[in-house]
């Protein structure tokens, strides 16, 4: 009998969990398009550098998110990202901001971090934190771009 439940158990637990679909290329722009990598959500961030880091710690039930995109410029020329203007929607409708921005195995030294430069027919993973954060059930399902409203697939 406990085979049994434990055999149901571990069935529900897989009908019941989303995957992100990877493989999903989304467009950003004309010649810049983007596939969400992963989604991570995590209770606390750090801000700041060396010894004066602060860290920030959602309220009980929530999580800060963080998005790994990769981006791929299909231009021969380079092109900006312009992280301002990227959100997250909440099931409320409200939207969530970037807050922290990273590009993957890359140092600048752009006063702006908020917007990033793609050289022309390359590709690069950046990593994006929003606030404020989500309620840690949610799954995040909608991406804004400016105007355009991005549905994200999941497997």
């Amino acid at each position: 009998m406990n085979k049994l439940l434990l055999i149901l158990l571990l069935f529900s637990l897989n009908v019941t969990a989303q995957k992100l679909d990877r493989k999903t290329y989304y467009e950003y722009s004309e010649n810049l398009e983007f596939r969400i990598f992963g989604i991570n959500k995590q209770r606390a961030i750090d801000r700041g550098n060396g010894y004066y880091a602060n860290n920030i710690v959602a309220e009980k039930g929530r999580r800060f998110i963080t998005v790994i995109f990769e981006f791929k410029n299909n231009s021969s020329h380079s092109q900006e990202i312009d992280f301002n203007e990227i959100y997250l929607r909440d099931k409320n409708g409200e939207l969530h901001k970037i807050d922290f921005v990273v590009m993957s195995m890359k140092l600048t030294s752009r006063t702006n971090k908020l917007q990033q430069k793609l050289n022309a027919n390359k590709k690069r993973k950046i990593v994006a934190q929003f606030r404020p954060s989500f309620d840690k059930d949610e799954i995040i399902d909608e991406l804004v771009i400016g105007k355009k409203i991005i549905q994200l697939n999941y497997k």
